[in-house]
C-alpha cells in the first residue's frame, strides 16, 4: 500500500485528536435511527454488489478451468495424431527398406543368368511377398513367381495398366522407385509395391506385398481410432477432423456438421496453430467447443473440434448461485442483528469505550504508515513503534516499547525535549541526524503534542538520507561541471599564447647565440620550453575532463569483469602483505561501459591501496540489489579527516605527492554519467568506504 504525503499524515492525527477532544466533551457518543437506516441501505448494496462481482468472478473462473482442460484435451488429441501419422510413415519408410533389399538380392541371382520362376516362387513364399515380376527393356514379363491371375498379362506381354513410375525405370530416369499402396487387379485388396532397375538396366524387377497388414494397423492406430476412443469417454459430445472439403474422420453418430467455408473461427483456427473456444450448438445443444490446427510436417491436414458437454458448467453455476444467494441472506440476517444490536446498545456505550476504540484505530493507522511513527508519553516513554519505526532505528517494537525514547534514539530525544522545554508550538517540524554504526542518517520529524491529560506527543519522522544524498550528489556535479566549463575556457584562452610563448622559446635557444654566458641562456630556454610543455598537458588535462563522456553500455558478466580486477591487484597485494578480499552473491549480467567502469574501479582501488598500510585490508563487495548493482569498495587504512571528505571530489584536490587530482573527479563524472551515485564514508585512523549504486540498464 502507497503511504499517504507527510502533510496528510500530520493532518489526519490533528483532526483525529480534535475529535477524541470533542468525544470527551460530549461525554456521549449516539447513532441517529436515519443514521442506521442509510447504513443499512449502503450495507444492503454493497453485499448485492459483492455477491454480483463473486458470481461473475465464479463464472470467469468455472470457464477458465474450462479452457485450461479442453486446451489440454485437444493437445492431448493433436499430439496423439502426429505421433500417429509417425508411427505410420515410420512403419512404411521400413517396409520400403526390406522391399528395396530384396529387390536387390534378387537382382544380384538374376545378373547370373540362372534365375527360375521356382527360383523365385521359394524366394518370395520365404519372405513373404505377394508377387516378384521380372521385365526385360522393353517392358515384357519375362519372369514371375507363380501362375498369374484371370486378366493379369501373362509371360511374354506387356502391362497397359503398368504404373507410369516403372516406365521412367525401364527408360533409365531413375535407378528405383516406390510405387507405395495401389489398387489390386482382385477387388478390395490392395498392394505395397516397389521396382529396381536389372542389372545393366536390361528391364525391370518389381516386388509388391500383400497390403492388408499395413492397412489393419494404420487402422488400429490411425487418427479415427484415436478419435472414437476418446470420444467415448462421457463429457465429450463429438470429435470432427475436418477440412476445407469436408469431414476427414469424427466420432460416432457425426455424419454432419457445419463446414470450414461457412463458419469465419473454422477458418481462422485453419491458419493459426493455437486452440480456438467457444459456445456452439450442435443438435439443437449447447455444447463448448475448443478448435485447434493439425499439421504434419508442415502441411495443413485439417482442424479438430472437440464439442463438449456443458452440463457441469451448468450444474457449478447452479451451486454458485445458490450459494451466493444464501450467504447474502445470511449476511443480511447478521447484517439486521447487529445493527439491531447497535441501535439497542449505543445509549449505553461511553465515552471511555469509543475513545478507546478510536484510539485503537489510531495504533492500527499510524502502526502501518509510510512514515515512522512513534508515540511517547509526556516522560518520553514509548507507547508506539510502527513497522517503518522498526526498520529506520533497527530495532523492533517488542524492545523498545515502554522504554525511554534516549535508548535507542538519543539525538532525536535531545532535540525534542529541547524544543518542548523552549515552549514551542502544539505542531513542531524539524530536522535532526540519527548516528548509526554503518552511516549517518538525516531525518525530518513532525511532532504533534496532544491536549489530553496524558500529555502524549506523535512523532512522524521521514528518511531524507536517500535524498540528501541525491541533493548533495547534484551539487557536487553542478560544481564539477562548472569547473570543467571553466577549465575548459581558461584552458582555450591560454593555450595560443603559451604555443606562442614555447615556438619563441625554441628559436631564441636555436637560433639565437649571446656573446656571453651562453650556457646559462640556453639552460634559461630549456627550462622555459620545459615548463611550457607542463602547461600544454595542464591544458590538455582540462580539455578531456571538460569534454562529454559518451557510454558504450554493453552486457557484460559480473564474475568475468571482477575477476579481471581481481586479477590486475593481487601482485600489489602480495608484495605489500596486504589482504585483498573480493566477494559476490551470486554472478549475474551488467549492463555498463565497461572500459570507463573499469578506470572508475581501478581508480578507486588503487587509492584503497595506497592509504592500506603493510598487513592491513581491502575488500571489493558487489552484488545486484532489484535492478541496481552495488559495489562497495572498503579499506582499513589512514581514512580522510572530515575537512577533506568534503573535497576529495574537487577537480585537482589531491593529498598525495604524485597524484594530479584528476581520478576521484573522472570516477564521479563516469558514475554520474550511468545515472548512478557515488558515496563515501571514513574515519580517520579506521578507514574508508566508497558505495557506488548504479541502476543495471541500457537505458541510460
Amino acid at each position: 500500500m502507497e503511504s499517504p504525503p507527510p502533510v496528510l499524515n500530520q493532518t489526519f492525527v490533528v483532526i483525529l485528536n480534535r475529535f477524541l477532544l470533542i468525544l470527551v466533551m460530549k461525554n456521549k457518543f449516539r447513532l441517529h435511527p436515519k443514521v442506521i437506516i442509510i447504513i443499512s441501505f449502503f450495507m444492503g448494496i454493497v453485499m448485492i454488489a459483492s455477491a454480483y462481482f463473486e458470481l461473475s468472478e465464479s463464472k470467469k473462473e468455472i470457464y477458465r478451468l474450462f479452457d485450461r482442460e479442453a486446451a489440454s484435451l485437444i493437445e492431448t488429441i493433436r499430439l496423439s495424431s502426429i505421433n500417429t501419422l509417425h508411427a505410420s510413415d515410420e512403419i512404411e519408410n521400413l517396409l520400403t527398406d526390406r522391399l528395396l533389399d530384396n529387390a536387390r538380392f534378387i537382382r544380384h541371382l538374376d545378373s547370373s543368368g540362372r534365375l527360375t520362376e521356382k527360383d523365385l516362387a521359394a524366394y518370395a513364399k520365404m519372405n513373404s511377398l505377394f508377387r516378384i515380376n521380372i521385365l526385360n527393356a522393353e517392358g515384357i514379363r519375362v519372369l514371375s513367381n507363380g501362375v498369374p491371375t484371370p486378366g493379369y498379362f501373362r509371360k511374354g506381354e506387356s502391362s497397359s495398366r503398368r504404373p507410369k513410375e516403372i516406365n521412367e525405370l525401364l527408360s533409365g530416369k531413375t535407378d528405383q522407385v516406390v510405387v507405395g499402396l495401389r489398387e489390386s487387379r482382385i477387388a478390395g485388396e490392395q498392394r505395397f509395391a516397389v521396382a529396381l532397375a536389372r542389372a545393366n538396366k536390361k528391364g525391370a524387377i518389381i516386388i509388391n506385398l500383400d497390403a492388408a497388414s499395413l492397412l489393419e494397423f494404420r487402422k488400429n492406430i490411425g487418427i479415427g481410432k484415436i478419435v472414437q476412443d476418446i470420444a467415448s469417454n462421457p463429457g465429450i459430445v463429438y470429435i470432427v477432423l475436418q477440412d476445407s472439403v469436408g469431414i476427414v474422420a469424427a466420432s460416432k453418430g457425426v455424419t454432419k456438421i457445419n463446414s470450414v467455408i461457412e463458419d469465419e473461427l473454422l477458418q481462422q483456427a485453419l491458419t493459426i496453430d493455437k486452440p480456438f473456444t467457444r459456445e456452439f450448438t450442435f443438435k439443437g445443444n449447447k455444447v463448448y467447443e475448443v478448435i485447434q490446427q493439425l499439421s504434419y510436417e508442415g502441411e495443413n491436414i485439417g482442424i479438430f473440434r472437440i464439442g463438449l458437454a456443458m452440463d457441469e458448467i451448468r450444474n457449478l453455476e447452479t451451486r454458485m448461485v445458490r450459494r451466493v444467494v444464501i450467504l447474502f441472506f445470511l449476511l443480511a440476517a447478521i447484517s439486521i442483528i447487529v445493527l439491531s444490536i447497535v441501535f439497542t446498545m449505543q445509549n449505553l456505550k461511553s465515552v471511555s469505550t469509543e475513545l478507546s476504540k478510536f484510539k485503537t484505530f489510531t495504533g492500527t493507522v499510524l502502526g502501518n504508515m509510510g512514515e515512522a511513527v512513534i508515540v511517547v508519553d509526556k516522560d518520553f516513554i514509548v507507547s508506539l513503534f510502527n513497522k517503518q519505526a522498526e526498520k529506520l532505528f533497527h530495532t523492533s517494537s517488542e524492545e523498545v516499547l515502554n522504554r525511554h525514547l534516549k535508548f535507542f534514539a538519543k539525538e532525536l530525544f535531545e532535540e525534542l525535549e529541547k524544543l518542548i522545554f523552549q515552549g514551542a508550538a502544539n505542531v513542531i517540524e524539524f530536522s535532526t541526524e540519527l548516528l548509526q554504526s554503518d552511516k549517518t542518517k538525516y531525518l525530518s520529524v513532525t511532532a504533534s503534542q496532544s491536549d489530553d491529560q496524558g500529555g502524549s506527543t506523535t512523532l512522524v519522522i521521514k528518511d531524507l538520507t536517500e535524498a540528501r544524498l541525491l541533493e548533495e550528489q547534484k551539487k557536487r556535479n553542478e560544481k564539477l561541471s562548472a569547473m570543467g566549463e571553466l577549465a575548459s575556457g581558461v584552458a582555450h584562452e591560454i593555450r595560443n599564447p603559451i604555443n606562442a610563448i614555447g615556438m619563441i622559446a625554441q628559436r631564441l635557444g636555436r637560433e639565437f647565440t649571446p656573446t656571453e654566458g651562453s650556457a646559462e641562456y640556453h639552460d634559461i630556454t630549456k627550462v622555459l620550453k620545459t615548463e611550457v610543455e607542463r602547461i600544454n598537458k595542464i591544458i590538455t588535462q582540462f580539455l578531456n575532463y571538460a569534454k562529454p563522456i559518451e557510454l558504450q553500455i554493453q552486457k557484460i558478466n559480473s564474475g568475468e569483469f571482477f575477476n579481471e580486477l581481481s586479477l590486475l591487484f593481487s601482485e600489489q597485494a602480495k608484495q605489500r602483505s596486504i589482504h585483498f578480499d573480493v566477494t559476490a552473491a551470486t554472478e549475474f549480467e551488467m549492463k555498463v561501459d565497461p572500459e570507463l567502469m573499469k578506470q572508475t574501479l581501478l581508480n578507486l582501488l588503487q587509492n584503497a591501496f595506497d592509504a592500506t598500510p603493510e598487513n592491513g585490508s581491502v575488500k571489493l563487495n558487489y552484488y545486484k540489489k532489484d535492478s541496481n548493482i552495488l559495489i562497495i569498495i572498503s579499506d582499513d587504512g589512514k581514512g580522510i579527516s572530515e575537512e577533506n571528505l568534503s573535497k576529495i571530489f574537487n577537480l585537482y584536490f589531491t593529498t598525495k605527492k604524485e597524484g594530479n587530482g584528476l581520478g576521484l573527479s573522472i570516477a564521479q563524472k563516469i558514475i554520474d554519467q550511468h545515472h548512478g551515485t557515488i558515496h563515501v564514508t571514513s574515519k580517520l585512523n579506521h578507514g574508508t568506504t566508497f558505495t557506488l549504486n548504479i541502476p543495471n540498464n541500457e537505458k541510460l
